[in-house]
């Protein structure tokens, strides 16, 4: 009933595993008391006893309780949904559900990672596929008696017939670093979220091709030996 409610009333995925997993929780706990209650175990006299523990019990469960309200904030503010690839706690991954002490997170390499909600919600989060539009940062290097314009010129015509590079927006293709060995130059164009690694793999594949076409050498850490 309570999942057909929450279907037809579209409530947020991360809301709906949250709540979820208390309701279980609370369940539980009923079915405990319903049992003790059935072997005649009076109400009032276990109540006593847990509110003697209580104490204990409450500091005994003090990571859990700092879990449980790690999730209610990011339910609150919620910094990101499911399915976003985020950054957290050292991990980083697409997020699949937000459990009661714990929010469950997919690697690329599709291994699953549970992590405190308490160390997502007082730690910082890196929202990747928060907005729809990303920046593609590139380097690429070429020996030093390369020309600067011919460089220049390659890359943008690579960049102008890529066709998931957006063209209303401005790219940025420009010497960056004087390196030990190299010329360096950063090439910066803006694609859609989801075309990002495809473009990034199809610019590296084809300023190779293109450099061998225009004879552009790109340098590899060499050592010179002159005999004197």
């Amino acid at each position: 009933i309570y999942s057909m409610a929450m279907k037809k009333t579209n409530v947020d995925h991360l809301i709906k595993s949250f709540t979820e997993s208390i309701l279980k929780v609370l369940m539980y706990v009923a079915l405990i008391l319903l049992v003790v209650g059935f072997y005649g175990v009076q109400a009032t006299s276990l109540f006593a006893v847990l509110g003697t523990a209580g104490l204990a019990v409450g500091l005994a469960l003090q990571g859990s309780l700092s879990n449980l309200a790690g999730g209610v904030l990011i339910l609150i503010f919620k910094p990101f949904v499911k399915d976003d690839y985020i950054l957290v706690a050292g991990v980083e991954g697409v997020v699949r559900e937000i459990q009661m002490l714990y929010t469950i997170i997919t690697t690329p390499d599709n291994k699953e990672i549970i992590v405190p909600n308490s160390q997502i919600a007082n730690g910082t989060i890196t929202n990747v596929t928060k907005n729809p539009v990303r920046r593609l940062d590139m380097m690429f290097s070429v020996a030093y008696d390369t020309s600067i314009d011919k460089v220049k010129e390659l890359l943008t015509k690579v960049a102008n017939e890529q066709t998931t590079v957006l063209k209303d927006k401005e790219f940025t293709i420009r010497l960056s670093v004087h390196s030990a060995s190299s010329l360096d130059f950063v090439c910066r164009v803006w694609v859609k979220k989801e075309d990002y690694w495809a473009t990034k793999f199809d610019f590296m594949e084809k300023v190779k091709v293109i450099f061998d076409e225009n004879g552009i050498e790109i340098p590899y850490q060499k050592i010179d030996i002159y005999n004197k």
